[in-house]
């Protein structure tokens, strides 16, 4: 499971702009797509070894927020 940021006016503030967010998101995925293939980084490797790495962290809810409460060791990467 994806750890995402939240907070209660966080997830507020988007839910007032449900209708929209769909087609905003798609934007910013469509942009995210050229850029990577401008730079020539494989964006589904670089995801992949994103969602492994945060898997490696610890999280807790502190005060309603999702924090990162370990570090991930790169000793392990090794």
């Amino acid at each position: 499971m994806l750890n995402i940021w939240r907070s209660g006016r966080s997830i507020w503030g988007l839910e007032k702009k449900k209708d929209d967010l769909g087609e905003e998101l798609a934007d910013v995925a469509i942009y995210l797509l050229g850029l990577s293939e401008i730079l020539g980084i494989n964006l589904e490797d670089e995801i992949q070894k994103k969602v492994y790495k945060n898997s490696k962290r610890e999280y807790k809810v502190i005060n309603g927020v999702n924090t990162r409460t370990k570090e991930f060791d790169r000793e392990l990467e090794q």
